[in-house]
């Protein structure tokens, strides 16, 4: 549904008493199961009015900037995977392998050979009706990856004999609903506190991975919901000891307890963000924004405008003033007053403007803030979420468990902390030069290693090439997914290559090359180029050469570069061929 860039209509907040109404549709599209409280007084909801690129007209309701819920056909509401983050019991779960999520993010549905059986007989597939919606998660991690549909009812899919459309995919992990707001998460949360072994999920695309599973269920109906009874109940239990916002379906008191272990020792930033008071959030947020703006900020300033232009982006997390001890914006410009920061003056009754700010004041200078992700308009709106050209990738992670963390903090890496699947091998090598461990003849066919004591009890022997190493530490490892923003697209990208060439009858033609390799949708880049440069554009192989290139109609050298520079942001020392522009001269860009 979100598959492919949908345009955007209106995007309008909601007032109180339209929040409330929502708050009664969700009541009664999820009914006993309080999807209410992800929508609480104090939050910002906006209703954003779309079309999608089949021409069906949906809404989709976000709280806080984050998409929650949207509109499916018949007016029904439908939780996103960020709503299932938060309350992962609003739908029930099709659970299937890991390596099916790419071919998810690319526009495949669930298939029925994909789909791990969640029961025995008739109830294979659970007991629900065509059209119930369904969210859909990993044997390696529960947390929600996609929401779909059932295209048939749970008896007809058991009667197919495991083939055919098990789940019709509406949102998924990735897509275009992410780019919506940049600040989104990008990380799948890891909820899994116990390695599964193979016997539990057959590997995908074996002869009897459904049927080993139905062989090994010899219990009756009966049993299976007992023990589905008594595993909602260790829920709820569990539901008030660990956070809120996660919830774990857990197999086991044991495997509980280690969840929440780990959670108390894998506490990172945002746990402890959570602790700040609203005070200290936002004298944080002031600090910032005097910070990252400095002697841009033209004075005198409406305090109202640098409140709500400066200081509500620069906040770590949502501010709200009535929570404060200030209760008022100009309590709290008033004490800033008396440490020191600002001078405001009043010019009228009730407008009060800055006048004099001391960027040389202590607590300022030595302030250590972030660096400012984009530049903020004089609107308001990030200049990224106006371009979504740039194209985002699902990169797959592997998260340090206690098992692997002995070894990986020799390496600065901390617990809990995600590696991408391709600098494990790097990663591990680094490891294993740094110990210097010495190599061993045992294995004729790959070199081995003489294993110390950290890798021994990870691997269980003593000596191994360099590939088993990495596959049994990645087995010891957390699986998880995570969505590349445009600056991790690639490392050591190659510089874009304008040239001019000569077609039939002395015509010019511009040649551009890697420009893919900076994260730029070609057919983004190609309809620009056919707007801006009112030229035919296309895409040509030239012999002896393996990447495609881009070519342009004319000497459009001067089109490009500003095209790449300003509403790509491309920096302009990974641009060549600027001199073949008309003018001949270089465009030095203040």
């Amino acid at each position: 549904m979100f598959l492919k860039p949908y345009k955007l209509k209106n995007n309008v907040p909601l007032k109180g008493s339209e929040v409330k109404k929502l708050r009664q549709r969700l009541q009664e599209a999820f009914p006993d199961k309080d999807a209410g409280q992800l929508i609480s007084a104090k939050t910002s909801v906006s209703l954003l009015k779309l079309v999608t690129h089949g021409d069906f007209q949906s809404s989709v309701y976000c709280v806080n900037k984050e998409p929650m819920f949207f509109e499916i056909e018949g007016g029904r509401l439908a939780p996103t995977v960020m709503a299932l983050w938060q309350m992962d019991n609003l739908l029930p779960y099709f659970t299937t392998h890991p390596e099916v999520l790419p071919r998810l993010s690319n526009g495949a549905d669930l298939m029925l050979p994909g789909v791990i059986p969640m029961g025995t007989g008739m109830n294979v597939y659970g007991r629900y009706k065509q059209g119930q919606l369904v969210a859909i998660n990993l044997t390696s991690n529960k947390a929600a990856i996609g929401v779909g549909v059932l295209p048939r009812s749970s008896e007809d899919l058991y009667m197919s004999g495991g083939y055919g459309v098990g789940v019709k995919i509406l949102h998924v992990f990735g897509d275009k609903l992410w780019s919506h707001e940049p600040t989104l998460a990008q990380q799948v949360p890891v909820i899994q506190s116990a390695k599964l072994t193979e016997d539990d999920f057959p590997p995908l695309g074996s002869k009897n991975h459904n049927m080993e599973s139905l062989q090994k269920s010899a219990i009756s109906e009966e049993d299976v919901n007992e023990a589905n009874t008594a595993t909602d109940q260790r829920e709820d239990d569990n539901l008030n000891d660990i956070d809120n916002k996660i919830s774990v379906n857990p197999v086991s008191e044991e495997i509980s307890h280690n969840f929440s272990q780990n959670l108390a020792i894998n506490k990172d930033e945002k746990d402890i963000e959570n602790e700040l008071t609203p005070e200290t959030i936002l004298k944080e947020a002031f600090l910032a924004a005097l910070k990252n703006n400095g002697k841009s900020l033209q004075l005198p300033l409406l305090t109202s405008n640098f409140y709500r232009l400066y200081i509500v982006p620069e906040a770590k997390q949502a501010l709200d003033l009535k929570k404060s001890k200030y209760k008022k914006l100009s309590n709290f410009l008033n004490e800033m007053i008396d440490e020191g920061f600002i001078v405001i003056r009043e010019e009228t009754k009730g407008v009060d403007k800055i006048t004099f700010i001391d960027f040389d004041h202590p607590e300022l200078v030595n302030f250590i803030t972030d660096v400012k992700k984009s530049n903020v308009s004089a609107e308001g709106t990030n200049s990224e979420n106006q371009n979504p050209l740039f194209k985002s990738e699902l990169t797959e992670l592997y998260v340090i468990t206690d098992a692997t963390a002995p070894l990986f903090t020799k390496l600065n890496y901390k617990r809990g902390e995600a590696i991408p699947a391709a600098q494990i091998k790097k990663v591990l090598r680094e490891y294993v030069n740094k110990q210097r461990l010495s190599t061993s003849n045992d294995f004729t066919a790959n070199r081995s290693y003489v294993l110390d004591e950290i890798l021994q009890r990870i691997c269980e022997r003593s000596a191994a090439p360099l590939n088993c190493i990495v596959s049994s530490v990645i087995s010891k490892m957390e699986h998880s997914y995570q969505m590349c923003s445009v600056k991790d697209v690639a490392s050591n990208k190659p510089l874009i290559q304008m040239s001019l060439a000569t077609r039939s009858k002395n015509k010019k033609v511009t040649l551009v090359s890697n420009i893919e390799c900076y994260g730029i949708i070609m057919n983004e880049f190609i309809k620009l180029c056919k707007q801006g440069a009112a030229a035919s554009t296309t895409i040509v192989t030239l012999p002896n050469q393996k990447r495609e290139m881009l070519q342009i109609q004319g000497n459009q050298i001067r089109f490009i570069y500003n095209l790449l520079t300003q509403t790509y942001q491309i920096p302009p020392k990974c641009i060549l061929g600027l001199e073949l522009a008309k003018d001949g001269k270089k465009h030095q860009k203040k």
